[in-house]
């Protein structure tokens, strides 16, 4: 990660009036030593956490685009305003780049026969779960459809028995954590996904890739919800030391099965509806 100096710039709406935009008083590429490619950047601005990346104007000129969230936390209304930033450039690998010791790993189940003997599981046996699964559940996570290929999610493993009992004693609902080999938290950067309701769905649709790959594996697991406002999500932000601009959206206990579960048909002719209701 490169970073740079503390500068002003300007921000205001371009030449179409309808983006918001910072001019970067610098050449990205020069400065950050990036040839050819796309230029992450984070930082604060105006003392708030950003992530977001330059677009080239070409002649060596930047800019940054602000979505609706960045420009109400700095408190942009449409006059142009200067702004205090700082940046730094990240070097993100490519999200093929998964872990080698992942290989071997492998589901013996078809796809939709995951799906459909899928169940929530929230007893479990002292085994360990090895870190390779652990990786390759992850793995399957960051394969989830987002909004404009945005992926705000992050994703916190928590091993701790310590920090695992102590989040299970804070909330009944999540009380199978205290005997769990360790949850995933599935965080939501605001900062990459400005739009409150894409956020939600993109850690939705990562968190449905985490439960069905915990089944496929033989394992067993179940999604947590975290309750806006409610003191378990501040617990979460504190035990976690989340920054401001990362919030908790659901919690997945995993562990290998210590219980089964008989399995019931959910198809429901009633709610299948075509072409209108």
């Amino acid at each position: 990660m490169i970073a740079i100096e503390r500068f002003d710039a300007q921000i205001k709406k371009d030449d179409s009036g309808r983006l918001t935009i910072v001019e970067i008083p610098f050449n990205a590429k020069e400065v950050f030593h990036k040839s050819r490619g796309t230029i992450y950047v984070s930082g604060t601005m105006n003392g708030i956490e950003y992530r977001s990346k330059l677009l080239s104007r070409g002649s060596g000129k930047f800019i940054m685009v602000l979505d609706k969230a960045m420009q109400k936390s700095i408190g942009f209304h449409g006059q142009e305003m200067t702004a205090e930033i700082t940046m730094f450039s990240e070097d993100l690998p490519a999200a093929v780049n998964v872990p080698d010791k992942t290989a071997d790993i492998k589901c013996d189940q078809d796809v939709l026969t995951v799906i459909k003997t899928r169940q929530s599981i929230r007893k479990f046996t002292e085994k360990p779960v090895s870190e390779h699964m652990v990786t390759a559940i992850l793995s399957a996570g960051m394969c989830a459809p987002t909004a404009k290929d945005k992926r705000p999610y992050h994703f916190i493993v928590v091993r701790d028995k310590g920090v695992l009992s102590m989040l299970a004693r804070h909330n009944s609902n999540a009380a199978m954590l205290e005997i769990s080999a360790g949850a995933i938290i599935i965080c939501g950067d605001k900062t990459r996904e400005g739009i409150k309701e894409f956020l939600y769905a993109d850690c939705a649709a990562a968190a449905q890739n985490i439960l069905l790959s915990i089944h496929g594996l033989g394992l067993g697991g179940v999604w947590c919800g975290v309750v806006p406002n409610s003191d378990w999500r501040k617990l979460l932000i504190e035990q976690l030391s989340l920054p401001h601009k990362v919030e908790p959206i659901s919690v997945i206990a995993f562990g290998w099965p210590d219980e089964e579960k008989e399995l019931r048909p959910r198809w429901e002719t009633a709610m299948v509806h075509y072409d209108k209701w």
